[in-house]
């Protein structure tokens, strides 16, 4: 994958490339930092169409599927995503405006109903995809969604290519631009190596 003219382009990668352009986008953008989010939703397709509605007043710059790690972009590198909403990192107010978001199908914080793991639509998740873990801005364990393998090497080169063109300052959680609003990518993303791999921190 690469960045050409602020659009992302397969170049050699295995995972499949959509553009669908998102209303839900404000002005010019020149990026310092990469935010990772979670959907919370019931699928990357279900993701992918709320934040093409203008209702939905949101959107991010990629969406990226939990199966097959396809990767559709909704939003040009060089134009602001609403995906941030009221966030504050390192005294920038509004992080909007100097980030670009990845949106990750996924079905994030998890709770017990009638045995089962389900999200905040009821939707069921199998065990076998479900961690019990302690968010770092938490003090009791909940149940996590995992993130499948495929997605995570998907993010990878997504992320790769886009530190190639734009030169990260850092990249960040939802949950550390939005501390005690937002919960996402959550506990089950392993963020510190994902930064480690991505800027080539050590």
């Amino acid at each position: 994958m690469k960045i050409e003219k602020h659009r992302l382009v397969k170049n050699g990668s295995r995972f499949d490339m959509r553009y669908r352009e998102s209303p839900n986008r404000g002005g010019a953008l020149k990026p310092r930092f990469l935010i990772m989010h979670y959907t919370a939703g019931i699928g990357a397709g279900g993701a992918i169409s709320w934040l093409c509605d203008p209702q939905a007043k949101a959107s991010a710059h990629f969406v990226i599927d939990r199966e097959t790690g396809a990767v559709t972009q909704l939003v040009d590198g060089n134009r602001v995503a609403w995906h941030a909403g009221q966030s504050e990192w390192n005294g920038l107010q509004g992080l909007n405006q100097f980030s670009i978001g990845i949106e990750l199908d996924n079905a994030g914080k998890l709770r017990r109903e009638g045995g089962k793991w389900v999200n905040w639509a009821k939707r069921v998740i199998p065990d076998e995809e479900v961690i019990e873990m302690t968010h770092k801005h938490e003090s009791s364990p909940a149940g996590w969604h995992t993130y499948s393998a495929v997605q995570i090497e998907s993010a990878l080169e997504v992320a790769l290519a886009l530190h190639a063109a734009y030169r990260f300052e850092d990249i960040l959680g939802h949950e550390d631009v939005s501390r005690g609003r937002k919960s996402d990518p959550g506990p089950a993303f392993p963020l510190t190596s994902f930064v480690a791999r991505v800027l080539g921190r050590m």
